[in-house]
């Protein structure tokens, strides 16, 4: 007969090797967007990626910077506000490192730097990625460090395009036409929805033609689409959710035929410009590099800290 003890004594080694995260510690990235910040605790051990809701705050440093050619004092006195606040979260939650990155706007304001010296005050790593960082984050996000995976990263100032072979270094084209500068470029003023949708489909073909090694991978994968889902589709989860391309280009099909008194009400949806020109990005890019679908991922630049973190661990 096995006894009680001797029966625990086979089953522990068993039950650690189905409880990974066990011995994951978390860590907090800061996701120093363009448009919004993000507050992200997370842990990535044994290809597992796992975290914690996401904290949010909208400062709008790219809208600033485009409006003063820097950053504005009153800006980063906001930024200092949101740092502090979100390093007091960090600490409540038991997650370090506290890390911290930030992207187009901060590389664009020639007073970017002041960021990483105000972060470093309050106890933040922060580094202002270059585009290849960008990129290659994006990647990680997209493909939790696997290999043969094409990602587009949708955000407010910029469009990375990155895809990395099998034991050779991402291949990236970042597109300075993010969803916040698509909208007010091509739809903000057009009362044509397909006036806009085709130009903006131009300049998407453009960024595409110089990007040929996103074609014929495992998988497209799109980060930062949440809004097109949540606002333009019927609601469902969002991580590992697929859309075809004919169901993208139906969607688009309804809203640049629906007439000018139809688009100018869709308009004034909240966040509408975060939702259709990621939708227009989304139909033209996934068709252009010759895939049938597209999968979400709720995973935000940021996690791309935290993955990065758990794979130097190996």
């Amino acid at each position: 007969m096995v006894t009680r003890a001797r029966l625990l004594t086979l089953l522990f080694p068993l039950m650690l090797s189905v409880n990974p995260r066990a011995s994951a510690a978390p860590i907090c990235a800061i996701d120093m967007g363009s448009n919004s910040f993000r507050r992200i605790v997370g842990s990535f051990e044994n290809g597992r990626y796992e975290q914690r809701p996401i904290e949010k705050r909208t400062l709008g440093v790219g809208d600033d910077v485009a409006r003063h050619g820097r950053i504005s004092d009153a800006k980063l006195a906001e930024v200092t506000e949101a740092l502090r606040a979100f390093k007091a979260s960090c600490d409540k939650d038991a997650a370090t490192p506290v890390v911290a990155v930030g992207t187009a706007a901060f590389r664009d304001a020639p007073n970017g730097v002041r960021a990483v010296e105000i972060a470093k005050t309050l106890g933040i790593a922060m580094e202002i990625a270059s585009e290849k960082r960008e990129s290659q984050l994006a990647y990680l996000v997209g493909s939790l460090g696997q290999d043969g995976y094409a990602v587009i990263d949708n955000g407010s100032r910029s469009i990375e395009l990155v895809a990395k072979d099998i034991g050779r270094e991402p291949r990236y084209v970042v597109d300075t036409l993010g969803y916040r500068i698509a909208y007010d470029t091509f739809f903000a003023a057009d009362p044509d929805p397909a006036h806009g949708t085709r130009a903006f489909h131009a300049r998407l073909q453009r960024a595409a033609d110089t990007a040929p090694f996103m074609k014929g991978k495992a998988k497209l994968v799109g980060v930062e689409f949440g809004e097109m889902a949540e606002l333009l589709f019927p609601a469902a989860p969002l991580e590992g959710r697929v859309f075809t391309l004919q169901e993208l280009k139906a969607r688009l099909n309804e809203i640049t035929t629906s007439g000018t008194q139809a688009f100018e009400t869709l308009k004034k949806t909240k966040d509408i410009d975060r939702a259709l020109p990621r939708l227009v990005a989304a139909a033209h890019l996934t068709e252009a590099f010759g895939y049938t679908q597209l999968e979400l991922t709720e995973r935000e630049l940021g996690s791309g800290l935290i993955i990065e973190a758990g794979m130097k661990k190996r």
